[in-house]
């Protein structure tokens, strides 16, 4: 087949498609190769900051949009696959579909309807945007991150996204359970989020010595995913345990060179208000380091797995119970690399990019338009 991705997260539409290469399909991405990120992608589309930037974006765009059709496969990455408002992205949207056999849409990231069930339901226990049922401390530091994607020009746009879709991949449970609310159900699949694991070996952690806890931090999003609040909890326990800990911070690292720092790290501190691990903290696992983040039990029964190799991460715990869950995994050496073994095999029972890519495959096939 011929495929068109549109836009990427987290090396995610990149990962993809190798492996859909691999299988024999002729496969153009498009994204902004993930900022400082720098992930592959075969054209780069970036939009620079202010009205020359936003100027400069839609020209572009619309040179390139002619090109953009006789695709038998268009996969979006979010309905917010470009960096424009909805008034724009359902004209193109329009366009996408008109001029292509199929349009289907990748369920990862914020959109109206997952950032409504975040406030207004009783869906979640907690997410970037509550916690219970207060506001979480992103909302409070800027009311504007939530309420954007609440506006009725968000909801008409993303309602008549999810109404005429030909098919959507849901990746994390979250987003799963969210759009099976709001999307005929027989669209959707869920799929798991893919890594390559051919490319993340495996290797044997040695704990002589201190334990190593990594944190990276990304530029304004320290407060949304709580790092800036485990960043605190892990420098105080550093102080308590002298000699026994080492705590390294680095901020917004190529891919590669994040990968690097995760093989010279043991503990990797991932999130704090996910339910489920994502990228950083599957590649975490797969190189055999444990991963502190989103291990909520929808998440493990979602996958129908028993082992629990995820050191859990949640905002309804406080930073004493943190600190203290934290310091015993520092102190346990043989259960450190249980969990390294546990969670390299979960990686490759479930989010082999070598399973997953034949998933979207037969998606597309059972939905995509004769």
């Amino acid at each position: 087949m011929k495929i068109l991705m549109l836009g990427d997260y987290s090396n995610l539409h990149s990962c993809l498609a190798k492996e859909l290469r691999r299988m024999g399909h002729e496969v153009t991405l498009v994204s902004d190769k993930g900022g400082y990120m720098n992930t592959d992608a075969d054209m780069e589309l970036r939009r620079s900051p202010g009205p020359l930037g936003a100027a400069r974006y839609l020209y572009k765009v619309m040179g390139t949009l002619p090109s953009w059709s006789g695709y038998d496969v268009v996969q979006l990455i979010n309905p917010g696959f470009l960096s424009f408002k909805p008034g724009k992205l359902r004209i193109i949207y329009d366009i996408l579909k008109k001029n292509n056999r199929s349009v289907f849409l990748t369920l990862c990231g914020n959109d109206h309807f997952f950032v409504k069930d975040c406030v207004d339901s009783d869906l979640f226990r907690f997410s970037e945007f509550r916690v219970g049922k207060e506001k979480a401390p992103l909302v409070l530091c800027d009311p504007r991150r939530e309420s954007g994607w609440l506006i009725p020009e968000h909801a008409s746009y993303t309602k008549y996204l999810y109404d005429t879709i030909d098919g959507a991949m849901s990746v994390l449970p979250e987003y799963d359970m969210s759009a099976r609310r709001h999307m005929d159900p027989k669209k959707l699949l869920f799929t798991n989020l893919p890594i390559e694991i051919g490319s993340l070996d495996f290797s044997e952690m040695n704990l002589e010595g201190q334990v190593k806890i990594l944190i990276g931090m990304r530029g304004n999003m320290e407060i949304q995913k709580g790092t800036a609040r485990l960043l605190d909890i892990c420098r105080e326990l550093e102080g308590e345990m002298a000699g026994h800990l080492e705590v390294k911070v680095v901020r917004n690292l190529s891919l590669s060179e994040y990968l690097y720092e995760l093989r010279n790290s043991h503990i990797v501190i991932d999130q704090l208000y996910s339910y489920s691990p994502a990228t950083n903290a599957l590649q975490t696992m797969a190189l055999g380091r444990i991963t502190a983040s989103g291990g909520q039990p929808e998440y493990y029964s979602y996958i129908d797995e028993r082992s629990e190799p995820i050191f859990c991460l949640s905002p309804l715990e406080n930073e004493a119970t943190i600190k203290e869950r934290l310091r015993n995994l520092v102190l346990d050496k043989d259960g450190l690399r249980r969990m390294a073994r546990e969670g390299r095999s979960l990686v490759e029972r479930h989010n082999d990019v070598r399973t997953i890519a034949p998933l979207f495959e037969a998606h597309w096939l059972k939905h995509i338009k004769r």
